[in-house]
């Protein structure tokens, strides 16, 4: 069995391996995840995770891969 992290987020292989696609999780039910209480630790994560999340005004994202501004 391949290592399904061996793929690029868009389905390129990397250094590691072919190429996989992972699963499509978009349908999970998080909050039911998150009451159903097992097992335990995912359970514990995803409360967490959803008492923390921003809401769609407060979310935003930053990438720099540019050169310092030193020089």
């Amino acid at each position: 069995m391949e290592n399904p992290l061996s793929a690029q987020p868009d389905g390129t292989p990397s250094a590691a391996g072919a190429a996989v696609r992972l699963p499509d999780f978009s349908d999970v039910d998080v909050y039911a995840v998150a009451t159903r209480g097992e097992p335990p630790v995912l359970a514990g994560a995803v409360a967490h995770l959803l008492r923390n999340w921003p809401s769609g005004n407060d979310a935003g994202a930053y990438f720099d891969n540019g050169p310092d501004d030193d020089d």
